[in-house]
């Protein structure tokens, strides 16, 4: 059996740009694709640059070629049918305006990062901080100020919360000289 040389030439065009085609290029949708047409251009991509389809050819280049595609396509679907990643993809994507076109396990460890900065490293640490947030709802900042202070001690690091109980102690004083003010 014998590749159409249209066919062997387009993927070693495709080759060549690869790394500058995002998960949506590679897959051949839109970037507001349901999972189903996610699902549906990934089977379709993943029958026709099957490595095993071309395991009997002597060109290596375009053996190589297929399998290198054939990757992408596989790390494109896995991002993109998982809703998490895929949000944090699309967030990568306009964020870098198109120069991050893959989620890597460093894209997924600054996600994990930037969670862990958002709500704290500890279990107790995000209890704190949680509550803090509800006393400043409920505009009682001295509480609020004593809940990111008891976060602070368990991630004496976490600049959050140090903003936090900065912003609270602040509203204290802000909130005590306008009642006495009045």
């Amino acid at each position: 059996m014998s590749v159409n040389p249209k066919f062997v030439a387009q993927v070693v065009a495709v080759t060549k740009i690869l790394d500058q085609l995002d998960y949506y290029k590679i897959l051949s949708v839109a970037r507001n694709a349901t999972m189903g047409q996610i699902r549906e251009a990934y089977h379709k991509q993943s029958r026709i640059f099957h490595p095993d389809r071309y395991f009997h050819l002597s060109d290596s280049e375009f053996k190589r070629g297929v399998y290198k595609i054939s990757k992408r396509v596989t790390e494109a679907y896995v991002s993109l049918r998982d809703a998490q990643k895929r949000r944090f993809y699309d967030q990568q994507l306009n964020e870098s305006q198109g120069q991050n076109l893959r989620y890597t396990e460093q894209s997924a460890r600054q996600q994990k990062k930037a969670k862990q900065e958002e709500t704290g490293q500890t279990e107790q640490g995000r209890r704190m901080y949680q509550q803090g947030m509800r006393e400043m709802k409920a505009r009682n900042f001295a509480a609020a100020e004593r809940s990111f202070k008891m976060a602070l001690a368990y991630e004496s690091d976490n600049e959050l919360f140090k903003k936090m109980a900065d912003e609270a102690g602040t509203s204290i004083k802000t909130d005590y000289q306008t009642k006495w003010t009045e």
